[in-house]
Order: structure tokens, then sequence, then C-alpha cells
């Protein structure tokens, strides 16, 4: 006898939703069959049930909008998080003092009672109301405290006794002790729950070892090491030492509005900088600057453009200005500090940016370095939780190219498989874009705006969409493959990586669910693990990257007495570490090789720093060559004239002219006086920027053109 099927909860939603008179892929049904806490197979509900079902869910959308904004300013100990589907999860945060001066605060997340979630219910039924029974609702979360309070007395008492203990043993280091051990607890609210008394001393113990080593040290033995290399690096940022700044971590996942909120923050100070990962979104935000009416400018590496004397600027976090103190500075995509070629450039904006409160944002992978980062620095750290807006499903069938529907975005891993994939969907009929990391900021976004507008129907691109690109559309993202090659080989990609790219899909605004698919069987495991929320695996070694600069290049160099700039960076390597330090150099293979080509010029040794971290492609030997002649040219005291281009060239000459000719351009704002041929070498960019543009819209239906035309003369 053949057993009787027992049906999907979301197949038997998605037929009363139907009979509703709503389009099904208008709900996400998994979060519909969540909020009615149905179970997976054969959940029996009534149409009524799923109709009040969607009201409340509804509700739940409009009130995370406005309302809990409003509410978190008249309630400050209310906590909200919202997760897949727009269900709130509200908590109430607990202060308990540790010393009698208050000094030290353990902070609870306690669950809300019946009463408080009554309350908060309400507030969400009766439109959308915020102010609906407020006095009330005070006066609960106040019991919900004094009740934590209450329930916690005898573990927090025991906690009291061994910080008193502590204390006596540090002896005149007492408030260092408490310095560290309260920027440690500012950071670790606690989730209330039966075996909070026991996990407090588990979680704890090594935080208060930590802060007696911190006490204890040896004033003079901290001082021989700051002398030595990078000991002293935190306390160089004068102008942010300081300010005793304020840090905010806003951490989540892409599309959980974490970035927004802080750009929010930032055009309401009277002053402010936004540090972005990528020249494009140094531009996108600049101009949102400007669309508010502040007077903004924005600076990168090759370009300043705006006001003379803005009051907010927008800039590659490269070029973060760590001098001038303003209200609010926001650091984009900090989990790029473990970035072993480009960490150092968020080292130096975390510690050394100088606003009155940072916002960093990205994921979560970084918390362990934000929250390492503000305790070396002794200052305060608050994290604030956000959850992505519209959920993302996997698909449980692979989708291989030939199944892609418009909307898709197909994802690889190499500018060759780049191209091979966008050969395959243009025969198929496909309108294409193309996205990948060798192509100019203005052609990435004139390509993404091909697909935002539906000029072209299918994006294929790299991981290059992983950050700054608007592309509204994007509802499912297919990994044609899970594995890349990273310039030392090829391994699978972390779980953090899927994660960024699979969470383009699926716009807040634009889409009610993002959808995720391999090409490939083999690719759907590790797309599972990463998306249910698998961490990352722990980094080998958590040292923040740092790069040296001018004054720490002179100053070794001056204790060599040479000017040879590969001896210099290979002592810096070497020799300017001390064990323990909480900073390694950053990645310098390539720049040595740079340098023993510089060093072949007779310039200053900071002229040659300057011409080692140029950003030219290092692993091309033509433009290796062309920056050969430019430092010959400048130790000769020689203008270097505009590059002259063949706009006829295939596109990797065009993508190679770009690139230099954003060097020179780079290299103009060190040496204006060599590099002086500025607006020529910006109209040559724009006519290859164009060509290649111009090549990528020819080529995106080119091969069906020509296909149909063959398939006509052979009739």
């Amino acid at each position: 006898m053949a057993r009787r099927r027992v049906q999907p909860t979301t197949e038997i939603l998605s037929e009363i939703v139907a009979r509703l008179g709503l389009p099904s892929q208008a709900v996400d049904l998994e979060a519909l069959r969540a909020h009615l806490g149905l179970p997976e197979f054969g959940g029996y509900v009534d149409d009524a049930r799923v109709a009040r079902g969607l009201r409340a869910m509804k509700a739940h959308r409009a009130f995370a909008e406005t309302g809990i904004e409003a509410l978190r300013r008249a309630v400050p100990s209310l906590r909200a998080a919202i997760s897949d589907g727009h269900a709130i999860r509200w908590s109430v945060r607990v202060a308990i003092p540790l010393l009698d001066d208050g000094r030290l605060e353990l902070r609870v997340d306690a669950p809300p009672d019946a009463a408080v979630t009554a309350i908060l219910r309400g507030m969400m039924a009766h439109r959308n109301d915020p102010k609906w029974r407020l006095d009330e609702l005070r006066a609960a979360v106040a019991q919900v405290a004094a009740r934590t309070t209450g329930e916690l007395r005898r573990p927090v008492e025991r906690l009291r006794d061994q910080i008193r203990l502590d204390l006596r043993e540090v002896g005149a280091d007492a408030s260092a002790y408490i310095a560290q051990l309260d920027r440690s607890l500012r950071s670790r609210p606690f989730p209330f729950d039966d075996d909070l008394g026991g996990s407090l001393f588990h979680t704890l113990t090594p935080v208060r070892k930590r802060a007696r080593i911190v006490a204890r040290q040896d004033s003079r033995l901290r001082r021989l090491q700051d002398r030595v290399g990078f000991g002293a690096y935190i306390e160089k940022f004068t102008a942010a030492r300081r300010l005793n700044r304020r840090i905010l971590f806003h951490m989540g996942p892409t599309n959980s509005g974490k970035t927004y909120a802080a750009l929010k923050v930032l055009t309401e100070a009277a002053t402010g900088t936004y540090l972005a990962p990528l020249r494009l979104l140094a531009l996108e935000n600049y101009e949102a600057l400007l669309e508010r009416g502040l007077r903004a400018g924005m600076v990168t590496g090759e370009e300043v453009l705006g006001e003379a004397s803005p009051t907010h600027t927008a800039r590659t976090i490269e070029t973060a200005d760590l001098t001038r103190p303003v209200d609010v500075a926001v650091i984009d995509e900090i989990q790029m500090l473990s970035d072993p070629d480009r960490g150092w450039a968020w080292t130096n904006a975390l510690f050394g940016v100088p606003a009155k409160t940072v916002i960093v944002c990205g994921s979560d992978d970084a918390l362990a370095y934000v929250r390492r980062a503000a305790e070396a620095a002794g200052e305060s750290l608050e994290v604030v939780t956000f959850e992505r807006k519209t959920p993302l499903v996997l698909m449980d069938e692979p989708v291989p190219l030939e199944k892609v529907e418009p909307g898709d975005a197909v994802v690889a891993f190499s500018r060759r498989a780049v191209h091979e994939n966008r050969e395959i969907l243009v025969a198929a009929g496909h309108r294409v874009a193309t996205i990948y990391g060798a192509l100019s900021p203005e052609v990435r976004r004139a390509e993404a705006a091909r697909f935002r507008t539906g000029e072209a129907t299918v994006l294929v691109t790299t991981d290059a969409i992983g950050m700054g690109l608007n592309l509204g559309p994007l509802k499912r993202i297919v990994f044609s493959a899970v594995r890349k090659f990273d310039g030392v080989g090829e391994r699978a990609l972390t779980n953090s990586e899927i994660r960024q790219i699979a969470g383009r899909a699926g716009r807040f605004g634009h889409q009610e669910v993002g959808f995720v698919a391999a090409a490939e069987e083999s690719g759907i495991a590790p797309l599972r693990t990463a998306l249910g929320g698998a961490p990352t695996a722990p980094a080998a070694d958590t040292r923040f990257f740092v790069r040296p600069d001018l004054i720490a290049i002179t100053s070794v160099a001056e204790e060599m007495q040479t000017q040879n700039l590969r001896e210099v960076l290979a002592h810096f390597a070497r020799a300017t570490f001390y064990a323990g330090s909480p900073f390694q150099p950053s990645a310098l293979e390539e720049i040595l090789e740079v340098a023993r080509l510089v060093d072949r010029a007779r310039l200053p040794i900071q002229e040659k720093f300057a011409f080692s971290v140029c950003p030219v492609d290092r692993r091309d030997e033509v433009a290796m060559a062309v920056l050969e002649r430019w430092t010959q040219a400048r130790a000769a005291g020689m203008g270097v004239p505009a590059l002259r281009a063949n706009l006829r060239g295939e596109l990797d000459y065009q993508e190679r002219t770009v690139k230099l000719a954003s060097a020179y351009l780079w290299l103009s704002r060190r040496f204006p006086e060599t590099f002086d041929d500025v607006e020529a070498i910006r109209a040559m960019r724009g006519r290859a920027n164009d060509a290649i543009e111009q090549h990528l819209r020819d080529t995106a239906t080119r091969k069906v053109e020509r296909r149909s035309r063959r398939s006509a003369g052979s009739r």
C-alpha cells in the first residue's frame, strides 16, 4: 500500500493565500508558517487564522518602518530586532550596577512579559500608534527590569565579590582594571535565560583576567615597547585620542538597513565624513549628500570634487582625513579589517578618524576586531544589531545557465569565467549587463544602470557586486562556482563571502523575497551551510594589519642610513613588531617587488614610497614598465605627458588604459609639477571608458542577431 504524501505546510498556506485573493509569490510563506507556529509538514490552519496572521505581519512591517524608532526614544531600555518576514523580537535592556559608585554595569536583555507584549501588540494593531498606553508600557518595562534584577541577585552578588577581590589584588592600578572591565561589559549584553548565572562566570572569568593583566602591566615596560615599531600606534592619532570617541557597531548582513541608518545619523550631524571601500560608493554617497542640500565634497586617491570647505565629505577609506575633527564618521564594510592587502586602511580609520561618534558598519565577522580595538583605545562600544529586511530562500534544485531567467545575476570568480558565461547567455537570447573588477567604477555603474532599468535583463558578474552597486530588480543570485582563486591558490568561498554576495538578491523595497541558487548540484550544500548561519571559521591571526606611513619610512631610513626603499620595507616587516603586539604588517610582497623597480631611480625615499603604493596592476608587466618610465622621468625633472591610446584596441587593452590613466591622476595629486597633463588624461580615460561600455553594449545582443541572420540565410 502506497504511503500517503504529507503535504508541506507552505503548500497548504499557498492554497489558502490564493483563496484570500493574494498572489502566493507576494507572501513569504515560510515566514507566515513561522509566525503562525505551524510545523513544516501537515500543519492544519483555517483561512480566518491565516488572514489574521497576514494582517499581523502587515502591522509588524508598518510598525518596523516608523514606530520602533519613536518607541526607542520614548522607552530607551526597550530593544527591537526585526527578523525575516518582519517579525519583531522585543527585549528589555536591564543595567545592573556592579560597584557602589555605578562605574561598572552588567547589561542583560530580558524577554518581555505578558503585560509588555500585550501593549506592544496593541500599539501595532491600533493604527500603528507608538503612544498608545505609553505610560503603562513604561511601568510594565520597569517591572520586568526589577524582576530580572531580583532573579539575578545571588549571581550578581557573587560577581561583585570577585570584582572586589580583583581590586584588592591590583591595588593602586584599580582604575586601570575598572576601565578595562567597563569597556568589555559595555559591548557584551547578556541574553536572560535560566543558565545566565552560570554563564556569567564562564564568560567573564577570562575578561576579568585580562583586566588584571592590563592593570598590573609594568608601565616602564609598556613605555619601552611603545618606542619599538607600532607600540605607540594608537597614541599617534592625537586628534582622535583627544575626543573620547563613542563607537557604534551597526552589525548585520547585506540588505539589513545598517548603512542606511548610519548615513541618516551622518546627515543629521553638523559635520561628518563617510569612508567608502570603493570610489563608486564614495561617489554615490557624495551625490546623496548633495541631494540633501548639504555642503558636500568628495575625495578619492585621484580626484577632489565639490565644495572647497565642505561640512560633509565622502571619501575612499585610503584618503581618510585623520587630523580634522568632525561630529560623525561612518566607516563602511568594517569586516575588511581582516584583508591583508587593504586592511591597513580600515585599521587607520578605526583607530584614527577624529569623530565624536564613529559608526562602523559590517557583518558579525568583524565583532571581535571592533571590540578589541575599542578596548585597546579605551573607548566605549555599543553594538546595534540589524537583521535582513527581506528573507533569502535557497533553491533546492540547481539552476544551470540554460534556466537563467530575467532578473537573475550569474556570479563567477574570474574575468574569463564572466565572459564565458556572458557568451552562453547572450547566445540563449538574453540581453546581458556585465560587471567585474577590471572595469572602472564608471563602467560598472553604467552596466548596473542598464540592468536596473531593464535595458539588460540578466547580469553576469564577479563578486564585485558584493559592495557598492544599486541592483534594484535583482531577484535571484545564481552561483556558477563556489570556489575562487585568491592570488595564492584556489579555495572554497567562505561563508561570509557567500552571504555577502547572496545578500544582494531581494533588495528591500523592490522584492518581497530574494532567491539564491547554484548552477551545479555540488554547489547547493556549501550555499545551504553559509545561508543557514554557519559562522566563518575564526582567523588564525586576529592582529590588525598596518602599513608604514612616511614618518615610519623616514625614521627607519635614518636609523639604517639608507635611501633604499626595499631594504627599509623589509626591515619594517621584520623588526618593528614586538612579541604580543596587536598589529602586524600588511601584505608587502608586491610592494617589495615595486620597491626593487623604483629603487633604480635617484629619488628621495619618500617619493619612492609614493610610487611603490601607486594603484597600478603590479601583475601587469606593461603597466610596471610604464611605472618605471614615470619614476625615471620624475628623477630627471621631466614632465610626463598624457598616455597615447588606441581606442580601437581590444577590451583588455582599454581596461589597462583606464587603470594607467587612474594611476596617472593619482600621481598628479602627489606630484602635480611632473604629472601635469591632467585634462588630457581625464579626456583619454573618458574615451576609453566609453569604448569599453560601447563594446559591452554591442556584444550584449550582437551574437544573437548574427545567429538569427545566419539562420535566415540558411533558409
